[in-house]
C-alpha cells in the first residue's frame, strides 16, 4: 500500500489494529522540502519489540510487509505462515523455519526475525530482530522439493533422450551448467553436463557444493530456481548449438 489522502479511510482503521499508526505526509513534506506527500498518510504497525513495519491492504487480512519479497498476512496462523514464508523463500533464496508451537523465523540476506503468532486468535503478535554476525546462511544447494522432484537412479534409463532434467545448476561465474534427471537419494545425480564439452554423465552433490572461490570461499555454483524442466535432446540440442556459435 502506498501514500493515501488523509479523509480516505484505508479498510483496516476500524478493526482495533494494536499498534497501528500513520506517518503524517505533511510533516514529513516539511522535513524534506516536497510537496507530493502534503495531505497524505502512510500507515504502518507496531509490535511490542518496538520493531515497526508498513502495513499493506490485502483481500481479506492486512498484509506486513517485513523485508525484501517477504510480506505475511497480519491475520494467520503460525503454520500458515510458515506455508507461505516458505513458498516464498524458495523463490527468493529465503530461509523460513517454525519454532516451538508459535514462532516462525524467517532469514534473509540482510534481515533475520522471529514472528510470534496467537494462534487461537488467528493473529501476528510480535516480530522481534535477530542480531547475527557475518553473513546470512546460504539455502541448500539442492532443496527437498528438487530431491522430491528426482526420480530414483538407472529409472529413467529407458527413456534415453526423452528424459525429463528437472534439475539445473549453474556457475555464474563461468558457462558450466548441470541439468540432473535422476539422482541416488545421496550424492549421486546423472544428467547433462555442459561445459568444456557437452556431455551426458555423472556428477555429484559433493563436487558442486566443493567449488568455491579459493580467496573469499564464495560458492561457485547455484541451483536456478526459475529452470522449467526439459528433455535431454531439448537441452543437448540448446547448448550444442551454443558451442557451435
Amino acid at each position: 500500500m502506498s501514500w493515501i489522502e488523509k479523509h480516505k479511510t484505508a479498510s483496516f482503521e476500524n478493526q482495533a489494529l494494536v499498534g497501528l499508526f500513520f506517518l503524517d505526509g505533511d510533516v514529513i513534506a516539511e522535513e524534506v522540502s516536497r510537496d507530493w506527500t502534503k495531505g497524505q498518510k502512510y500507515p504502518r504497525i507496531a509490535f511490542p519489540s518496538s520493531l515497526k513495519f508498513d502495513l499493506w491492504e490485502g483481500r481479506e487480512t492486512p498484509i506486513v510487509h517485513l523485508f525484501g519479497e517477504l510480506d505475511l498476512a497480519l491475520r494467520s496462523t503460525r503454520d500458515e505462515a510458515f506455508k507461505h514464508a516458505f513458498d516464498i523463500g524458495e523463490q527468493c533464496g529465503y530461509l523460513a523455519a517454525p519454532v516451538g508451537e508459535d514462532q516462525l523465523e524467517v532469514i534473509g540476506w540482510e534481515d533475520h526475525l522471529v514472528i510470534t503468532y496467537d494462534n487461537e486468535n488467528r493473529l501476528m503478535v510480535d516480530v522481534e530482530q535477530v542480531k547475527r554476525e557475518g553473513p546470512p546462511p546460504r539455502p541448500p544447494l539442492l532443496d527437498e522439493k528438487s530431491r522430491d522432484c528426482l526420480p530414483p537412479l538407472y529409472s529413467p534409463e529407458e527413456k534415453g533422450l526423452d528424459a525429463v532434467a528437472q534439475v539445473k545448476f549453474f556457475s555464474p561465474f563461468s558457462n558450466w551448467v548441470w541439468y540432473a534427471t535422476e539422482f541416488d537419494g545421496h550424492d549421486l545425480f546423472f544428467g547433462l553436463v555442459a561445459g568444456f564439452e557437452v556431455e551426458l554423465g555423472s556428477f555429484s552433490l559433493t563436487e558442486l557444493e566443493s567449488l568455491k572461490d579459493p580467496k573469499t570461499g564464495t560458492p561457485l555454483v547455484e541451483r536456478d530456481r526459475h529452470y522449467q524442466p526439459k528433455t535431454l535432446r531439448e537441452l543437448k540440442e540448446l547448448h550444442e548449438r551454443g558451442h557451435r556459435g
